[in-house]
């Protein structure tokens, strides 16, 4: 396992190293983007739960397009979440003031390859894309009594990749400041989640 992150944070390194130092005169050879993108890795059952997490996740990429209709996506991102459950008790009414905060962080590489559909100076450039993503997770669980907080605990960081495909468009891509949409279907590879549940996000972003 150690030897599957050191290539892929190779592979990713290279590829940003590729996008700096490689780009020629074109303009739109290369873009920079910042995203935010909400919700993220939101389960099909999300629906289902009572105490609905609060997501926060922000994406810096490099976009480096060296052919009409083949670009290549990476970059660095963050995502956390927080969910509350009550104490439960069976013999009394729950307190309102006693409840656990679970916080998950991750840290992730996206690999992505895009194949863009229009050619067209000027026109929304849409595109299908495919992506591996390297994620480091870990999470925070909290547990208070009267609003105060009376335990903390933090797991080991663990090796969180996933796969997906979506398709994307960029806005306004001639201007100063395009617009990046993007829509994904995602799946992690981890044995414990893999077959539990599909996962869904949207990305808004600004490009440069």
């Amino acid at each position: 396992m150690k030897r599957v992150k050191t290539l892929w944070l190779l592979a990713s390194i290279l590829l940003l190293s590729t996008s700096l130092f490689g780009q020629d005169t074109k303009s739109d050879v290369l873009y920079y983007s910042l995203s935010y993108i909400t919700p993220y890795l939101i389960s099909s059952d999300f629906l289902d739960c009572e105490f609905a997490p609060i997501y926060l996740n922000i994406e810096a990429n490099i976009h480096y397009k060296p052919f009409d209709r083949i670009s290549f996506t990476s970059g660095l991102g963050y995502s956390t979440s927080s969910e509350i459950m009550r104490f439960i008790n069976w013999e009394a009414p729950p307190e309102p003031g006693n409840y656990f905060k679970l916080s998950d962080s991750n840290f992730r590489i996206p690999i992505q390859f895009n194949y863009h559909f229009n050619m067209i100076p000027g026109k929304d450039d849409w595109y299908l894309k495919a992506v591996y993503t390297n994620g480091i997770l870990y999470t925070t669980s909290r547990s208070f009594e009267n609003d105060e907080l009376i335990r903390k605990r933090k797991s080991n960081n663990y090796y969180n990749p996933s796969i997906g495909l979506g398709i994307g468009s960029i806005l306004l891509k001639d201007k100063p400041v395009g617009i990046l949409l993007e829509g994904t279907i995602e799946k992690t590879l981890r044995w414990e989640t893999f077959k539990e549940a599909t996962y869904y996000s949207m990305k808004i972003g600004i490009l440069l």
